[in-house]
């Protein structure tokens, strides 16, 4: 039987996903950061959901842009961060840190996690230990610094780590495969200052494959696992993470 309360992941684009939270019993939809429109109206329908909002992490196109087409289709409300005001002006209310936002039977707490953009926020669900991490960390990866510094990117990762165990993290794209080969070409560099666990590591990749074989996505991830094996965050200072995203830049 499916649960009452859970999510969806809508792919878009070539690696993006959509993630729908669905609430079986009232028929009610929240939708995180809806790139592209289409796709999105098409499960809604599909599902004979009802939108009742629309929760942005930032303000990059492929996660705003078919906040628009969705809003007037059907007249929800949208949740923004407080700092894109500007660059997302068909939201309805701006979040900052530490903010409550309650959507049907949802209720959040705002994360400001700067680093891949100055305004980035994260979503979190106490009661289903989910967090909604928009482009702030990937699996065995993390997101570009596009607007922020490494000490920001590398303090919001530290936020992330603080969260329970258990807590399920879902991250916009599906990168984990690639992050994989780079986990791998660091495991070989013999002056890597990153070490973590190699057969834990190992593990991930064999689920990994199996999960992406089947066409299964790889998130959401683990917090407990990731924390085993994302160098990003078993880096131990802001030199350390500086070093691992410069390289991976270059990747």
């Amino acid at each position: 039987m499916a649960k009452k309360e859970h999510v969806e992941l809508v792919p878009i684009f070539d690696d993006n996903y959509v993630f729908i939270l669905t609430d079986d019993a009232t028929q009610k939809a929240v939708a995180v950061d809806p790139g592209d429109a289409g796709p999105v109206i098409d499960f809604l329908r599909a599902k004979k959901l009802d939108l009742a909002a629309i929760l942005l992490t930032h303000h990059h196109s492929d996660h705003i842009g078919g906040v628009g087409e969705l809003k007037a289709a059907f007249d929800c409300p949208v949740y923004a961060p407080q700092k894109n005001q500007k660059q997302i002006p068909v939201a309805d209310q701006w979040l900052k840190e530490g903010d409550s936002v309650t959507c049907g039977p949802w209720d959040f707490t705002v994360m400001e996690l700067p680093g891949h953009t100055l305004g980035h926020i994260a979503y979190w669900n106490q009661k289903h230990k989910w967090l909604f991490s928009g482009d702030v960390i990937f699996g065995l990866g993390c997101g570009r610094l596009f607007e922020g510094t490494f000490e920001q990117g590398y303090e919001s990762l530290q936020r992330i780590k603080k969260l329970p165990p258990q807590t399920l993290i879902y991250c916009t794209h599906e990168y984990t495969k690639s992050n994989l080969e780079f986990c791998r070409i660091l495991t070989n560099q013999d002056n890597t200052p990153i070490t973590g666990d190699s057969e834990a590591l190992e593990l991930y990749a064999n689920e990994l494959s199996n999960r992406r074989e089947l066409n299964l996505p790889s998130v959401p991830l683990k917090l407990s696992i990731e924390e085993s094996v994302n160098p990003f965050l078993l880096a131990r200072d802001v030199e350390q993470f500086r070093y691992l995203r410069e390289l991976r830049n270059r990747q």
